[in-house]
């Protein structure tokens, strides 16, 4: 019901609108959902983070997210592989400016990958690196400690910055303040409002077309709908429930993006009764996922109960699959010593996911499980998650690039981080370890077909589907076709 009013108020704000498109600017206002909180280039945790770095800052080379192309050069020029897949040699382009003036080298390059070595958030974009030489002004030398047949394209997500600038400047100054070489240039932020960039027009790549940009935020997605509609917002993401509204509007242009990103629920495994398998597998027999989609996405969501997305290498369809079976939920329960009714706790959400945490309540309380749900602002509870400091949370995540980056999610190095589980096992780490460094693609396919028959049979997370992500602007925005996991660059955007 409270969809269908949200629906319902849009229609009437945007009637009367101009049918035509509305007049194009040099500048582009992009809305997001959430606010930043922090700009480091290495540190970065969110895709609103990611959207913006990607204008601020370029990395040694581009690779398609799917891994299904040769990798373009950026700072790059060229680059050479040695025969036993130790040694990648990397040739810098010369004249490459950060926006403060300064020349881009080697020194650059060694240190922004040792701070990806060191990163909190993103190391798992350097696995394999060793060490990094230094040969002279241009040229870096990448030492992998052993063979590692996806480096390259982790190292596609990899961000170039400024050693004089990091060294310069303090770390508050450092991670709120980024200096880039690439198309745009920080120039400000207003805490939970907007974040403005200019184009940098000594880009080696040349100056962008658009020349001003204006990240602003905007959490609720219907006023995104009407902002796009009034013209106050070029370019947005938006909820499915704001498609059709948008659809019938020929001021506005939709487009659809592929993604290997994942709506789960976690489940604190270091909390009673959620360290319990069968209690687990319960809750995944207990979400009725077509009805979710239906819901909270329109029906624009792939059913899949596996972190593995159905188009990545590792998948298979002799991996367990969870369908909506009340009741096994219920005998699981029962084999795991639950009587019903039974208080489970809280289901922690951000606002943008609250709709997933009310169908999520109902099916569980249609087994006996009974919760209350927590509503934070999206940083504050991302801080709640790397903490510990909740008994079940929904979500959406993606880890792009190579299969190895779903071991974010389940090896002990990174609880705190994208383990949201807080999963610890000794079999499933060294699985890990083993597809890392295994270069024989069938091997490295069964050693990924072993994880996620363990992980979907141990039901470590109750994952629910792979959402598309829905992209709307300015019909006088000329937009690329986008790429698999939706990542934007808007030095490639231009006005009609």
């Amino acid at each position: 019901m409270k969809k269908i009013l949200a629906i319902l108020l849009a229609a009437c704000l945007v009637a009367g609108l101009s049918v035509s498109a509305f007049a194009a600017a040099p500048d582009l206002v992009i809305a997001v959902d959430a606010d930043v909180d922090t700009l480091h280039f290495s540190d970065h945790s969110t895709t609103t983070e990611v959207n913006v770095l990607n204008q601020i800052y370029d990395p040694l080379i581009y690779m398609n997210p799917d891994g299904s192309e040769e990798p373009e050069s950026r700072i790059a020029e060229s680059w050479e592989i040695s025969e036993d897949g130790l040694d990648y040699t990397f040739h810098i382009r010369q004249g490459i400016k950060f926006h403060d003036g300064s020349p881009l080298t080697a020194e650059d390059v060694a240190f922004s990958l040792e701070m990806y070595l060191v990163s909190e958030y993103q190391g798992a974009f350097v696995e394999g690196l060793d060490s990094v030489e230094v040969l002279d002004d241009y040229t870096v030398v990448c030492h992998l400690a052993n063979p590692f047949s996806p480096f390259m394209l982790g190292l596609g997500s990899c961000y170039i910055a400024s050693k004089a600038y990091h060294d310069a400047s303090s770390p508050e100054e450092f991670a709120s303040t980024p200096i880039g070489c690439g198309p745009y240039q920080f120039v400000n932020r207003v805490p939970g409002s907007n974040i403005e960039l200019k184009a940098f027009e000594d880009y080696y790549g040349g100056a962008p077309a658009i020349k001003s940009v204006t990240f602003k935020v905007i959490p609720d997605s219907t006023t995104s709908a009407i902002a796009l509609q009034t013209g106050e917002v070029d370019f947005a993401e938006i909820d499915s429930s704001n498609l059709v509204m948008l659809e019938r509007n020929p001021a506005v242009t939709i487009a659809l993006a592929p993604t290997s990103g994942f709506t789960f629920v976690s489940m604190n495994t270091e909390k009673e009764p959620f360290s319990n398998v069968a209690f687990r597998q319960a809750v995944n027999y207990a979400i009725n996922r077509e009805e979710l989609i239906e819901i909270c996405y329109d029906g624009k969501a792939e059913v899949n109960s596996n972190i593995c997305a159905k188009t990545r290498f590792g998948y298979s369809d002799s991996q367990l699959q969870y369908t909506y079976d009340k009741e096994k939920a219920i005998a699981l329960l029962a084999e795991a010593g639950i009587e019903t009714p039974y208080d489970l706790g809280t289901i922690l959400v951000a606002e943008k996911y609250q709709n997933i945490a009310v169908v999520l309540q109902e099916d569980l309380a249609d087994i006996g499980l009974n919760t209350t749900i927590r509503t934070e602002e999206f940083n504050t509870y991302i801080k709640s998650l790397t903490s510990g400091n909740y008994d079940l949370c929904a979500l959406e995540m993606t880890l792009e690039g190579d299969t190895q980056q779903l071991a974010l999610a389940f090896t002990t190095d990174w609880i705190g981080m994208a383990n949201n589980a807080r999963y610890s096992d000794e079999q499933m780490d060294a699985l890990f370890a083993a597809a890392a460094v295994e270069t024989n693609v069938e091997k490295r396919a069964e050693i990924f077909n072993e994880i996620f028959t363990k992980a979907q049979n141990e039901a470590i997370y109750a994952v629910i589907c792979n959402p598309e992500i829905i992209y709307a602007c300015n019909a006088n925005l000329k937009v690329p076709a986008f790429v698999l996991e939706g990542y934007y660059y808007v030095n490639q955007f231009s006005w009609a």
